[in-house]
């Protein structure tokens, strides 16, 4: 019966149902440990999606709800830790957001998480720029981090630095993404043939499948056209 009721749950993404079956399935030994723990993370992680979606009240709370009601084995996983965080993002629940990167980077660094601090619009800019830049002495060439340093200091309006950490993660690591933010920065700060520049090298990195083709001669060096003024 428990193996009927785990298909059916399954197969009708009823997460919820099947995680409160979860511990009669491991308690009778219905599936392997290791398809356990497989499917144990997959439910919940599905049941946490699921819940902005699904049910009463505010898409924020439920999201908590889900969250508190998860095993804690399985909230200091860093995959879990980064899909919540990720989550709380994105439905503005910036609060809870940096508390819970925050903390989980205590415990380790994961650049992605770093990534998202940098996503949020909390209250006081200052002192989430604050809190990054203290992470800055023992990752110093961290270019995700330089990245969210660039972005949080745009959202203090600090352009210049802003501009500075930008630049410095694009040395690190060419990325579109860097280049999209010096590129409307730069914009921005009346420099648009510097901006065309960052932009135009951005779209070639993420057309890195090109095929090989001749070019005429570049009428300016490569070398000179990201030369910051």
């Amino acid at each position: 019966v428990l193996e009927l009721l785990y298909q059916a749950y399954h197969n009708l993404q009823d997460w919820e149902n099947l995680a409160g079956l979860l511990p009669e399935l491991k308690k009778h030994g219905i599936l392997p440990e290791a398809e356990l723990k497989r499917l144990e993370s997959e439910t919940w992680i599905r049941r946490l999606e699921q819940s902005v979606t699904r049910g009463e009240g505010s898409a924020g709370a439920r999201l908590q709800s889900a969250w508190d009601s998860m095993p804690n084995a399985l909230r200091r996983q860093p995959e879990v830790v980064r899909i919540y965080a990720r989550m709380l993002v994105e439905q503005g629940e910036y609060a809870v957001a940096g508390k819970v990167i925050v903390n989980a980077l205590k415990h380790g660094w994961d650049p992605e998480l770093v990534r998202l601090y940098g996503w949020i619009a909390g209250d006081n800019p200052q002192r989430q720029l604050a809190q990054a830049e203290s992470w800055l002495s023992a990752h110093p060439d961290d270019a995700e981090l330089l990245l969210c340093l660039g972005r949080l200091s745009a959202r203090d309006k600090l352009w210049g630095k802003a501009r500075d950490y930008f630049e410095r993660s694009y040395q690190l690591e060419r990325r579109p993404e860097t280049c999209a933010e010096l590129g409307r920065l730069l914009v921005a700060l009346g420099e648009p043939k510097v901006a065309a520049a960052y932009f135009r090298d951005g779209l070639l990195l993420r057309e890195s499948g090109l095929p090989t083709l001749p070019m005429p001669e570049n009428v300016v060096p490569h070398s000179h056209q990201l030369a910051p003024n």
